[in-house]
Formats: C-alpha cells, structure tokens, sequence
C-alpha cells in the first residue's frame, strides 16, 4: 500500500474533484445547423430577390407535357409547399420587409465599393472615397439600419428554432455565407479576418 504525504494527498483529492467538476460542466449544446443554412437561404433570398428569379429560371427551363398537366400541377402544388418558409414570425417578416426596401439603396454603395459583406453576418464600411457629404450621412444611416435589423433577425432565427441564445453567432455566420454567395461579381466580400477580396 502506497502512503501519501499530507500535502500529497490533498492535491490528489483536488485533481480528483477538478476532473468531476470539469466532466459536469461540459455540456453538448445541440445547434440545428442544416436548419439554420436553410433559413438564411430562404432569408437571404427573398431579401436579395435571387429566390424569385431562381424560380423563374427554373420554371422557364421546363417544358410542359399536355398528357401531364395533372402531374405539373400537384408538383406545383408539393414544390410551393416546400418552398415556403421554414421559420417565421410576425417580427422576422417585419424585419424582412425593411431589408427588402433597403437593399436597392444598399446596393448602389455595394457596386461602387464603398461597403462589402463582413465574415460576421453584417456591412461593413470600407471606404468613404469619393462620396460626398449627403452621401456619407446617408451610407452610414443605412448600414446601421441594416445591421440593426440582421443583428434582431438573427435573434429571432435563434429564438424560432430554439437555439441557445449563445449559438448567436453561430446563426450570424452562417447567414453571412449567404449573403456573400448572393453578392454580385465585384463586390467585397471578406474571407479571413480584415483580408477582403473582389467576388468573382
């Protein structure tokens, strides 16, 4: 039988209590990505307006068989039903409709360089070259308005699916590959911490 000094002993009995206190500490928090990836899809698209036109170019690729006409129309039927929106609430289509009518505003200053789609789910400002005084005041109002509404968005998307509110940024992370991979050609777009690139 092995003796431990006194001193020896209490520190075996501390790590002891350390390693079980850790272990009840450790909690796995479930994060429903997938579901959040197609929220922000549904989301973005409809803000950016790229889910309506992806329809209709889809729609215009098919051609319509007479003998199925029943076929396409219970299709129609199932594909609208998938379509729609997984996660809603009176606040999200609020929020939602503000972003719609800001987005062409935002747009102009996205084409010209002046602000990009941040790696955080948010607009950043870029630069103020070559805008005048109005327009300054005018930008900055504007990403704050936005960034206001994406930051509440993102509660709300948290607080629908039952996300723990410290999953937030994790929701923003994923709504900003989404507004990235909606960004036009020539847009910022930041890829690494403060390292920006042109989209493609």
């Amino acid at each position: 039988m092995v003796r431990l000094s006194n001193s020896a002993g209490k520190r075996v009995i501390l790590s002891f209590f350390t390693i079980i206190l850790l272990s009840c500490v450790t909690i796995n928090i479930y994060f429903p990505a997938e579901e959040v990836r197609k929220t922000a899809q549904e989301i973005v698209g409809e803000v950016r307006g790229t889910e309506s036109k992806k329809q209709i170019n889809d729609q215009s690729k098919k051609t319509l068989e007479p003998q199925s006409f029943y076929k396409f129309l219970i299709g129609v039927k199932i594909a609208y039903g998938q379509k729609e929106l997984n996660v809603s609430n009176a606040a999200i289509r609020t929020i939602k409709k503000r972003m719609k009518e800001r987005f062409p505003s935002l747009e102009a200053f996205f084409n010209r360089g002046n602000i990009g789609e941040g790696l955080n789910g948010f607009i950043v400002i870029r630069t103020l070259n070559g805008l005048s005084f109005q327009e300054k005041a005018k930008l900055k109002k504007l990403v704050k308005e936005e960034n206001q509404d994406r930051n509440s968005l993102y509660a709300e998307v948290v607080r629908s699916l039952n996300i723990d509110p410290s999953q937030t940024s994790k929701v923003a992370a994923i709504f900003a590959e989404q507004w990235q991979k909606s960004a036009h050609s020539g847009w910022w777009i930041e890829i690494e911490p403060n390292k920006w690139i042109k989209k493609q």
